[in-house]
């Protein structure tokens, strides 16, 4: 599977955007530490540089797999899937709920599981609760490739940006010229889809969005 050059800057840009936030909070608990040295301030600015520190390395962990070649192996681990969302999901108001017990036999499933993911929290704007579910919805009753993600809460909304870049993906035809980092994964995870011959349909509910393979 080739990606286009552009699409990979706006991914590492998606990449940055999402690591700096953890990562200047980092900086500011250790410039905290140094300026007024032990005291009260120094522990909550250690408690900052320790939990900016675990959400830095939840993310990198997962767009590692997500982003990169480590998610093509064909016997990745569910439960690594499992832990690897949850911790990129921890600081924030997505809660995880997950049933899937295995994933598809294909490579490339878990990159695909963990970008679905990922587009599904982002259309929880308020927080809600994400499930990670196997099923038919998608695919052949008792298809082990089937897989879902149900994003429920309130305002729960897929951007037409990031349904736009998902159907891109799909096609195959190059990508548009509007594509930018916040979509550039649904890309991905569209491209993904069609090499193992799949869609990824996309159900619309008061409170939920489905996003299934």
């Amino acid at each position: 599977m080739q990606i286009e050059l552009r699409v990979m800057d706006l991914l590492i840009s998606r990449l940055c955007h999402d690591l700096i936030s953890p990562a200047g909070a980092i900086v500011n608990g250790i410039e905290l530490v140094e300026e007024f040295g032990e005291d009260d301030m120094a522990d909550e600015a250690m408690s900052l540089v320790g939990r900016s520190a675990r959400q830095l390395s939840a993310k990198l962990s997962l767009f590692r797999v997500a982003f990169g070649s480590a998610g093509e192996r064909d016997n990745f681990p569910v439960d690594e899937c499992r832990r690897l969302l949850d911790g990129y999901l921890q600081e924030g108001k997505v809660r995880l709920d997950w049933s899937l017990d295995r994933l598809p036999p294909e490579p490339g499933g878990a990159r695909l599981l963990l970008l679905l993911g990922i587009i599904a929290a982002e259309s929880l704007p308020r927080g809600g609760l994400l499930r990670i579910e196997g099923g038919p919805m998608g695919g052949a009753v008792g298809d082990p490739a089937a897989f879902r993600a149900l994003a429920q809460g309130e305002g729960a909304k897929l951007e037409a940006a990031t349904e736009g870049a998902l159907e891109a993906g799909m096609a195959d035809s190059g990508a548009p010229a509007e594509l930018d980092a916040r979509a550039a994964p649904a890309y991905l995870a569209g491209m993904l889809a069609a090499r193992r011959g799949n869609r990824v349909h996309i159900v619309r509910e008061a409170g939920a969005i489905t996003l299934s393979v």
